[in-house]
Parts: structure tokens; sequence; C-alpha cells
């Protein structure tokens, strides 16, 4: 037997829901404005990274000053060079180290064979290559004595040497010529060294 039942047109209203808080107005509009302006610096800063690399125009080199504290403490001052139809050569510390017993090490980094995986390698690249960033600018002197002495304090305390003397080895790209001669990337010739010192654990 079926029942019947009754038709309801309608549903009944739910019951009414205490009010939820409400930002200020006044509040809300200047968090909103405030995360805009820092989002449009962020970006901005990002763009003028790479478009400050030399050549720059004046206004390039302009904004790379104002941006410059800001990309630098964010290690996002990248020129992107590697990737440019020109890319520069790379650069790499070479070291030599006097050990207490009279041997020697030589080294440099970063090094594929020690500096594994690939993350680590970078992030050893990037250190050479921050320095070759200061030795290029006279301003900067201070600060590039300063980190290459902090280069060579870390090898020292890592090997227990005695004395550590470092260079700055830049790597050239070889010219299309010397593929097709079948010049090695690791010949001599592609190679350019700076001395930066030699350093005493004793005056550390």
């Amino acid at each position: 037997m079926i029942q019947k039942t009754e038709r309801i047109d309608s549903f009944p209203e739910p019951p009414p829901q205490p009010d939820a808080p409400q930002p200020s107005g006044k509040k809300h509009r200047f968090a909103r404005r405030a995360i805009t302006v820092l989002l449009l610096f962020h970006l901005s800063a990002i763009i003028v990274g790479p478009w400050s690399v030399a050549p720059g125009s004046l206004l390039s080199l302009k904004c790379w000053e104002f941006f410059r504290p800001y990309l630098e403490a964010t290690n996002l001052n990248h020129g992107y060079h590697f990737f440019a139809p020109e890319p520069g050569p790379s650069h790499l510390v070479r070291y030599e180290l006097q050990l207490s017993d009279g041997s020697q090490v030589i080294g440099t980094f970063p090094d594929k064979t020690e500096h594994t995986p690939r993350l680590l390698y970078h992030r050893h690249f990037m250190l050479s290559e921050y320095l070759n960033t200061l030795a290029l600018d006279e301003n900067r002197q201070e600060l590039f004595n300063s980190v290459t002495q902090s280069y060579a304090k870390h090898l020292l305390e890592e090997h227990d040497a005695v004395s550590a003397t470092l260079f700055l080895r830049r790597h050239y790209i070889p010219s299309p010529q010397d593929v097709i001669d079948g010049k090695p990337l690791n010949d001599l010739t592609f190679f350019a060294e700076r001395p930066l010192g030699t350093f005493n654990r004793s005056r550390l």
C-alpha cells in the first residue's frame, strides 16, 4: 500500500547564523595596496637583474644601483649570461695548501668529481663567480679581500693546513675554430689565472 506524502513547495529557511566579524575596510585596502607594492617591487627587481648586465644603458645601470641591495640580499642578482647569445667565461678558484707534515694539496672549486650532487657543484660555482664579480668592481675591493680571506680560512680549517695560496682561474669558451681543430675543453690555452695571495693559518 502506497502512502501519500504532502507536497512541499519550498524548503524551510535555515536558522540565522551569527554575523562573522568583517575586516575593517580601511585596513583591508591598506594591506592589499602594501602587498601590491611589494610584488611590483620584487618583479621589477627580477627584471633589472639581467637587464643591467653589461653592455647596458645608463638607465639600466641607475636601476641596478637602486635595486642592488635587495637583489644581493636575496641572491637574485643573476645576469643569465650562460643562456645569452654570447655567454662569457666561467671562473674557478684554484688552491695550493701546505700541510703541517710538509705535503701539499692542490685542488679547485667547483670540482665535478668532488662536489656532487649537481646542486652542490652549482653552489660552489656561485662562490667562485661571486668572487670574480667582486674582483671586477674597483669600488668593492675591501669586500673582495674579505671574501678571499674567508675562502682561504675555510680551506685551511677543512684540510688542517698551515698555509693556502689561492688563484682565480678564468676558463674561456673555445672558439668555433678551436672546436673544429679538436681542442679539448681542458686545454691549457683556455685558462688564465690571477693570484689572490698566500694566507697563513696563524694570522687568520
